[in-house]
Order: structure tokens, then C-alpha cells, then sequence
């Protein structure tokens, strides 16, 4: 965008990566062929890319907020990231996408309770299906859009990050070191113990938010020891936890915060030639993530079960080129929105609409937006949410 400078880290980056990952783990499940699903650093390719997610967001959220510990700040920047995308998706999902896919007569589609009660995701409560849409003749039916999930989750995370915030700086490790145990003994609860709030099982959201926690637990480490993130440990701590999981795969979701947040984030706030400059046109991360599984549903609808390449390709493209839209009539605008309500004007050398998802000017989710670091720090952010596996299937 002529808008927008270019970001001096690869986190932009590393969020298209995640958003495609989820794209191509979900391309599996919604084409009938769920045993063949890459595994990554143990994980599903699609739980791989959630996790890349809250790592980033836990780093930048928690910089957001210590930067600028301001509730209407702070709480601005979080809404207006997050919900004009979404809203747009799920209105156009019901209104839209439903009567025309839908397999009832438009009348019987609108009459059926569950319709209108789809909306009921804008505030995070997910339902996954409409009436007669996606019901019969794919692979994975009922499924309108199973991304959804992990939006519960990530806001979550926005709500508690203030509250751990309520100690002095010194005592924050301790709050979020005990979030995160507390996370671990959730997300160790079998499924089908684990209780289920607002539409979200918690063992699954508390995987994600040991992720997130230990992102945060990241960025406080690194506002007292600059030189934290470094190539040679992420190699080595790389190397040492794929040894681990080989050997005791079991031990993959009690190990794995340990290594992959300080990977993803070593690799994330290096600044790479080209790979910098990957949200130039937009952060389309946040909109791929949301309109990844509906356009991928419609594909198997409109195109049939191709070959995987085929319809990556396929899925891909409509996704990024629905997302290029959201980011500049939707979620761009939201950006500058939010500016004007909380009365901050970009500091010199910043752009008034921040990059790739970046609500505010300090740190947010995605990272900071074109304010030009010279370190391995990012400005500012505002993660979209990642989410995880499919609706049924948590990766």
C-alpha cells in the first residue's frame, strides 16, 4: 500500500505463513483426507499455524500493553482489529453465502431459528453450521466455517493480558509464569472431560493459551535483555525439541512452548531482504484466516475433490484476493478509525494506517506497524487471531 511502509521484521511474514498453514491443514479435512495431514514440530500442519499465531500475539499484545497501559487505548485497538473483519464475514456468511449454497428453498433457509442465530458469532460463541448449507455432498458437512474457534480463545487472552498487568513490572513474570502453568493443566484435560464455555471447549483453548503466554513471557524477557533472541539457541533448541518428540511423542504439548514461541519469534523479529515487505499490499493474514475454510467448502462445491495442488492453488488465491478487499474497505479503515477515538497522531516516521493487522501504534497483535525499528523489536500490533483445526477436529 502507498500508505504504509514497509516493516523492518519478518513477523508479517510469518503470519501469511500461518494463515496459509491453517489453509492447507483444513484443505485435508474438508476434501475427505484427514490421514494425510502434514505433521510439523509434532503438531498438525493447521494447529502449527494457530500456534505461530498466539506465539506472535502473546509477544505483541503484552508490548501493546506496556508501552501504552491505557484501557480505551488498549481496548480500541483490540475491537476495531478484530470484529469489523469478522462481522463483515459472518453477515455475508448468513445473507449471502447461505441462500445461495444452501440446499432448502430460500424461504424454509430464513424461517429455520438456526439461521439468525448464526450471528451469534460476531460475539464470539461459535456455531459452525447453517441450515442446509454445506449438508450434503462434501466430505466434512455442516461445516460453514470451522476457523471460528479459536476467536473465543485469542480474546481471551486480550482480556486477561491488563488484569496480569496489575502487578508492578518487576512482578509480571510471575503472573503470566502462572497463567501459563494453569493453561498447561487445562489443556492436559481429555476432551471429553473438558468443560465447555461459550461455545469453547477449554482444554482446547488453553493449548493456545500456553502459546500465548509464553510469547508474553517472551516480550517481558526481552525488554530487560535486548539481545534475547538469538539464531544459534533457536537452532539448537530447534534441533533438541525435535529429538524430544521423535523419542517421546507424548511429551509434544508439554515440551513444545518451550521451543516453538522462541523460534517463531527469533525468526520473526529478524529482518529479512523481500520477506520484510510481505504485507506491502495489506496484512491479509487476518482475512485468509476467516474466509479460508468457507471458500475452501465452496471449491469442493463448485470444483469437486482435485488434486490437493489444484485446489491450494485455488483456495489460496480466492482467499488472498478476498483478504487484499477486507484489508482496504474494511479492515484498513478501522485502523484510522481507531486513531481518530483514542486522539493519537502517528509519531514521525510512522504511518497513519498501520500494517498487517496492527491496530495501534504500539504493539498490538501483528506487530508494529510502519514504524521503522531499528532492533529486532517490533512496533506495534494487533495479532488477527489464529485458530486452530477444524471445527470438530482440534488439531
Amino acid at each position: 500500500m502507498s500508505s504504509d511502509a514497509p516493516r523492518s521484521n519478518n513477523l508479517d511474514a510469518l503470519r501469511l505463513l500461518g494463515a496459509a498453514a491453517v489453509i492447507l491443514g483444513h484443505a485435508y479435512h474438508l476434501t475427505g483426507r484427514p490421514a494425510l495431514i502434514p505433521v510439523v514440530f509434532g503438531y498438525p500442519v493447521q494447529t502449527l499455524g494457530v500456534v505461530v499465531f498466539f506465539s506472535i500475539s502473546g509477544y505483541l499484545i503484552t508490548a501493546s500493553w506496556s508501552r501504552s497501559p491505557s484501557v480505551v487505548t488498549y481496548g480500541a485497538a483490540r475491537a476495531l482489529r478484530i470484529f469489523p473483519a469478522l462481522v463483515v464475514v459472518i453477515v455475508l456468511s448468513v445473507f449471502v453465502l447461505g441462500p445461495v449454497v444452501t440446499t432448502r428453498s430460500v424461504g424454509e433457509y430464513f424461517d429455520d431459528p438456526r439461521t439468525l442465530h448464526y450471528l451469534v458469532n460476531i460475539v464470539m460463541q461459535p456455531q459452525y453450521d447453517l441450515p442446509g448449507v454445506f449438508a450434503a455432498d462434501v466430505p466434512y458437512p455442516n461445516a460453514v466455517n470451522g476457523s471460528l474457534w479459536t476467536l473465543p480463545a485469542e480474546l481471551f487472552c486480550y482480556l486477561v493480558v491488563p488484569l496480569l498487568c496489575l502487578v508492578p513490572r518487576f512482578a509480571r513474570p510471575v503472573t503470566f509464569g502462572a497463567a501459563l502453568v494453569v493453561s498447561l493443566v487445562l489443556a492436559a484435560i481429555p476432551a471429553f472431560d473438558s468443560p465447555v464455555i461459550w461455545g469453547t471447549r477449554i482444554s482446547d483453548a488453553a493449548l493456545m493459551w500456553v502459546f500465548f503466554a509464553a510469547g508474553a513471557l517472551l516480550r517481558l524477557a526481552h525488554e530487560r535483555w535486548r539481545g534475547l533472541f538469538r539464531t544459534d539457541v533457536a537452532v539448537v533448541l530447534g534441533l533438541g525439541y525435535l529429538m524430544l518428540v521423535a523419542l517421546y511423542p507424548a511429551w509434544t504439548t508439554k515440551i513444545s512452548w518451550v521451543a516453538l514461541p522462541y523460534i517463531v519469534l527469533t525468526i520473526g523479529l529478524a529482518s529479512t531482504p523481500y520477506v520484510r515487505r510481505a504485507a506491502r499490499f495489506g496484512d491479509l493474514s487476518y482475512g485468509m484466516y476467516l474466509v479460508g475454510f468457507p471458500v475452501q467448502q465452496l471449491v469442493v462445491v463448485y470444483v469437486g475433490v482435485v488434486a490437493m495442488s489444484l485446489n491450494l492453488v485455488l483456495v489460496v488465491a480466492i482467499s488472498a484476493l478476498l483478504a487484499l478487499v477486507s484489508w482496504h474497505l474494511v479492515e484498513a479503515p478501522s485502523m484510522r478509525l481507531k486513531n481518530r477515538l483514542v486522539g493519537r497522531r502517528p509519531r514521525r516516521g510512522e504511518v497513519e494506517v498501520p500494517r498487517s493487522g496492527d491496530p495501534s501504534p504500539s504493539p498490538v497483535v501483528p506487530v508494529a506497524p510502519a514504524e521503522a525499528v531499528q532492533s529486532t523489536e517490533p512496533v506495534e500490533p494487533v495479532e488477527p487471531v489464529a485458530t486452530t483445526g477444524v471445527t470438530r477436529d482440534r488439531a
